[in-house]
């Protein structure tokens, strides 16, 4: 059952759909349908029916081909597979939630539907309402409320017994290959201390997909250089200045801003794999030199006691995102697929100096204008032992993270979990529908989040909030302007 589904499984691109139809014939994961008229109640019940029984594995179903992938005619009502659209009719039948994606393609003259159905994290879909339709004078139900169906070869029938044990085969594997996906992200994570360097604290994220790149193109540092500079075009929520030390690795390539540990450290560092594994960090705090007491950058110059780090609750959240979105990008462009198991954490390589750390995040008056810095929640100050290297995971299909709304959703989640460490609720920049809300951050980072979500299509205010700064200011000018003039 679905052993051989290829390492892009979940993706419904036209280059997916080009691969499926140079199959030239069915699989268990893979139905082809000439048709699939879904205007129709027979039509929707019948692809229920199918989706049903995918959930057990996971797969494919194409529409506009016959059962050995030639073209079979324009698929019919393309529209109905929105979706938005398709979801809707489905949930008619099968119990929330669940997951499907869909896409139209045209190729090569002809359209095409093309739907992953993602496994059922239960193992297998119990349908919700009887599915029946008219056929002509008589009735017919397809399947009725209880009933689970599975794919027997390039069928869609009830299950049976020895479906059972199919599902127990493939939770099994899931979680064994969950936790060798943790275990790699914590060996990936825990060679990354020592190559910083400095005094301070830092952001660490390691990406590790459920299915490597099979027969991975061995990456030299000029590649991964323009992979960085390609991935800058699209707008990330910051920027990485361009690496000056780039090289090779065993299975990959290292990315960071610095050459060799000095004074000031490696900002940032990414150890990108061949075959889609990865890990990056980027620095949130680092002690300056100071004349007396001790100075952070970016923060003012006291903040807590000589023995704690301090470090901006903002700054979490948009290294958050920037990371993932930066080692999930990189893992689709090796061509790895399937979950990927996504582990966060803080360090400090100087740990021992240090016995607590700090979050903080701006005071603002009611006009917008910075007043001060504050502590983050009534535990925002922490024993270091209480926060550095402890780990939060999240999975999230690979193929999702080429969506930004995606992406924002499984970053948020990786933040509420990192800042409950803290006793913060929830993040306030990233927000848990999937949207950014640029007054979540300090004033000097709002103007970014905001230019990030509008480039990358998320909705956001008609007014900036430079804009909306600029206003005020014109405001108390002009007012000040009619005092004097009194």
């Amino acid at each position: 059952m679905a052993n051989d589904l290829p390492a892009w499984a979940g993706s419904v691109s036209a280059d997916a759909l080009t691969s499926l139809l140079a199959l030239h014939g069915e699989r268990d994961w893979l139905d082809f349908k000439r048709q699939c008229d879904l205007s129709t109640p027979r039509g929707v019940v019948d692809f229920a029916k199918d989706v049903a029984a995918m959930m057990m594995a996971g797969g494919y179903i194409l529409i506009g081909a016959d059962d050995n992938g030639e073209p079979s005619g324009d698929v019919e009502h393309l529209e109905l597979f929105d979706p938005a659209t398709l979801h809707d009719k489905l949930a008619k039948y099968l119990p929330k939630p669940f997951e499907i994606r869909s896409a139209t393609h045209q190729h090569e003259g002809q359209s095409y539907a093309l739907v992953y159905v993602v496994p059922h994290p239960d193992g297998f879909c119990i349908i919700e309402h009887d599915g029946i339709y008219r056929d002509g004078k008589s009735q017919t139900t397809a399947f009725r409320h209880g009933e689970v169906f599975a794919r027997h070869g390039t069928k869609s029938e009830r299950w049976n017994q020895r479906d059972v044990a199919v599902v127990r085969q493939r939770l099994r594997a899931d979680a064994d290959r969950s936790r060798d996906q943790q275990a790699e992200a914590l060996n990936l994570l825990q060679g990354i201390p020592k190559q910083l360097g400095g005094s301070g604290l830092w952001l660490a994220i390691a990406v590790v997909p459920e299915y490597p790149a099979v027969d991975p193109e061995r990456r030299s540092p000029d590649v991964a250089q323009r992979f960085i500079s390609d991935w800058h075009l699209a707008g990330p929520i910051e920027t990485l200045a361009q690496g000056t030390a780039t090289y090779r690795q065993p299975g990959g390539v290292v990315i960071t801003n610095q050459p060799a540990i000095k004074d000031p450290p490696r900002w940032w560092l990414l150890a990108l794999q061949d075959t889609g594994e990865a890990v990056g960090t980027h620095v949130l705090s680092y002690e300056i030199a100071s004349r007396g007491d001790k100075e952070w950058y970016g923060l003012p110059e006291i903040i807590y006691d000589p023995q704690t780090i301090p470090t901006r609750r903002d700054k979490v959240e948009s290294h958050l995102l920037l990371l993932l979105d930066l080692l999930t990008a990189h893992a689709l462009d090796t061509g790895a697929g399937g979950r990927a198991l996504v582990m966060a954490t803080l360090l400090a390589p100087s740990s021992h100096a240090w016995t607590n750390v700090a979050l903080v995040e701006e005071l603002v008056d009611d006009s917008g204008q910075r007043q001060a810095w504050r502590p983050a929640s009534a535990r925002a100050h922490q024993p270091a032992s209480d926060a550095l290297g402890i780990t939060v995971v999240q999975s999230a299909r690979l193929a999702d993270m080429r969506d930004a709304t995606m992406r924002v959703r499984t970053a948020y989640r990786l933040a509420a979990d990192l800042l409950a460490i803290f006793g913060i609720d929830e993040p306030k920049m990233l927000l848990a529908d999937g949207t950014l809300d640029p007054y979540g951050a300090a004033i000097d980072r709002q103007q970014f989040v905001y230019q990030h979500a509008r480039q990358v299509g998320l909705p956001v205010d008609s007014i900036s909030p430079g804009e909306r700064r600029q206003h005020y200011e014109d405001e108390v000018r002009a007012a000040k302007e009619r005092l004097r003039q009194r």
